[in-house]
């Protein structure tokens, strides 16, 4: 209670009939009258000045009630007033969310980024005080059907009510298994920091259509092209909107002839050339505008085409080719190597080979075939006979589809073999050496002679370790002038595997021997290898240990163990 006076109430809405305020009457008033805004709810009592309610408020309908209320004498006259008052209806929270569609439906596109930019969005509104709880509202998913991980494929913005896929959503989203979801999007009011908060829900179906971001299939140019570039061989589409588009080189090329424009159409900017280089490889990325990686880089990769732009070359200026004179009509005699650059195992590096002429053309043509398809050259007939023509010499035709090349070939009609290499020691008794000494070390030179004519294959001399050696530790060099015979090191000694090599070495020709011709005990001869024993340095069992961790692992993760050993068997730390 108390005097009249202009006064501010705040009354909380609903609640029904109540008493707000007793106005006391100053003489000579004797009765109170209230104007305004009471709206059928709000009145005073004449006699008593009791400012009641005789229902509720409601702050959705009117916020504030503003009333005159004045004091009155025996007459009916003003004693005082009127003064203002004003009543605030103060919110209770007494209003659910409402979602603003009863259903909601969306798209999203396979491999979208987790969290980039939503899909869709879902919006409710409270009628309740903005500016209070009562109308601050939260988004969540209730369900997600069907929901076959652990974890659920999409995620919502509990303020924005934006919706994206989660993390696992991004990897596992695939409308070959499943292109449609149902999710149950639930909103609170009160911030949703109260249990007695208001929840209203609604469904929000998904589509999940395949990705647009995809590498094209392998890109086919065709080399030395004649059309104006940059040329368009393809195009990426990204699943984004309002992308930059760009290129990340795989290969570290001087020049990468490709680029890619704003649309995502890629270009070739230059003739290619398939000898040069084949295949390209390189990536196409999507950064936004603050330079960050959009989508996952896609590799692409072009092939470059063939055309028959080569011509057949001679593999030897001058192929030599010798044939015994005893050699039989038929016979391979050798071969003619050519190539051609263009690409191998198609008909624009088809090679066929045609005789143009042979000097002498005596006593008879047509002493040589050479098979057409592969270069071999054969005998025609009978055999050779030295004392008529020593050497021949051969023009050879090499054709592709579209080029030609000549090719030279020379003939030497050579002595039959029919004397075998003799040593000059049948043993070379003992070598010792370290086990430290490098590979190509030369510890002994051995000798045979061979009685055939001097500087053809059947008196060249090839010396092989033909026992006591089965894991080829040693080798032989021919000197081709003295035929002398140079034992080397081809691999590591070791003389905790083997400290001693009993060796057998023999001299053959690289000439068949004629029929009732052998090798026998003069081509062969004997020697001792003593490796002596070196201080070797521990040795790792593997010389690359290599091991793949992702980049988040937990310091002091073991990642790999390293082992070495000592040949002598000492401690290794």
């Amino acid at each position: 209670t108390g005097p009249l006076k202009d006064m501010n109430f705040s009354v909380p809405e609903g609640g029904g009939v109540r008493f707000i305020y007793q106005f006391t009457s100053e003489p000579p008033a004797v009765s109170f009258r209230a104007t305004g805004e009471k709206d059928g709810i709000i009145d005073i009592v004449p006699r008593t000045g009791i400012l009641f309610l005789n229902g509720s408020l409601d702050w959705e309908t009117k916020a504030v009630h503003r009333l005159q209320v004045e004091s009155l004498d025996e007459k009916g006259n003003t004693v005082k007033g009127p003064c203002a008052v004003t009543i605030y209806v103060e919110d209770v929270n007494d209003n659910p969310p409402e979602f603003d569609q009863m259903k909601y439906t969306g798209v999203v596109r396979q491999n979208s980024r987790p969290g980039s930019k939503p899909f869709m969005y879902v919006h409710a509104t409270d009628r309740d005080d903005p500016t209070t709880l009562h109308a601050q509202l939260v988004y969540s998913i209730l369900h997600h059907f069907p929901n076959p991980y652990s974890e659920m494929l999409f995620q919502i913005d509990n303020v924005t009510g934006a919706i994206s896929p989660s993390r696992i959503g991004s990897y596992y989203l695939d409308p070959q298994k499943q292109d449609t979801f149902t999710l149950v999007v639930t909103v609170k009011d009160m911030a949703g920091m109260t249990t007695n908060a208001f929840t209203s829900s609604t469904d929000v179906i998904i589509t999940v259509k395949e990705s647009l971001w995809k590498a094209p299939s392998v890109i086919r140019v065709q080399e030395n092209s004649t059309q104006a570039h940059p040329v368009n061989i393809s195009q990426v589409h990204s699943n984004e909107q309002d992308v930059i588009y760009d290129i990340f080189e795989k290969e570290k090329l001087p020049r990468l002839p490709f680029s890619i424009d704003q649309n995502g159409v890629i270009y070739v900017t230059e003739p290619l050339d398939r000898e040069e280089k084949d295949t390209y490889n390189f990536f196409v990325v999507t950064k936004d505008n603050k330079g960050e990686l959009v989508d996952k880089p896609l590799q692409i990769r072009v092939v470059v085409e063939d055309i028959n732009d080569n011509p057949p070359v001679c593999q030897k200026p001058l192929t030599v080719v010798e044939v015994q004179e005893n050699e039989g009509g038929g016979s391979n005699i050798g071969t003619l190597l050519a190539t051609d650059r263009d690409q191998e195992d198609t008909l624009n590096s088809r090679l066929q080979y045609k005789i143009e002429s042979q000097v002498p053309d005596v006593p008879a043509s047509n002493l040589f075939f050479i098979q057409q398809d592969t270069g071999i050259l054969q005998l025609i007939g009978r055999s050779l006979n030295k004392r008529i023509a020593s050497n021949y010499s051969l023009k050879v035709l090499v054709t592709d589809a579209v080029f030609q090349t000549i090719c030279d070939v020379q003939i030497h009609v050579i002595d039959i073999n029919d004397q075998i290499p003799i040593f000059e020691k049948s043993d070379y008794h003992n070598v010792t050496v370290a086990e430290d000494l490098p590979v190509g070390t030369v510890i002994l030179e051995i000798q045979a002679t061979d009685g055939d004519e001097p500087g053809t294959g059947s008196s060249y001399i090839i010396y092989q370790v033909k026992e006591g050696d089965p894991k080829n530790t040693f080798f032989i060099e021919t000197d081709s002038e003295t035929k002398r015979g140079f034992v080397r090191i081809n691999k590591a000694l070791d003389f905790e595997t083997a400290p001693v090599y009993n060796l057998v070495i023999n001299a053959t020709n690289p000439e068949p021997l004629v029929s009732g011709v052998q090798y026998n005990s003069s081509s062969l001869t004997l020697f001792k290898v003593f490796v002596t024993d070196v201080d070797e340095p521990p040795i790792f069992h593997e010389t690359i240990y290599k091991e793949e961790v992702s980049e988040d692992i937990p310091v002091n993760t073991l990642v790999m163990t390293v082992e070495a050993y000592d040949p002598e068997g000492d401690t290794v730390r």
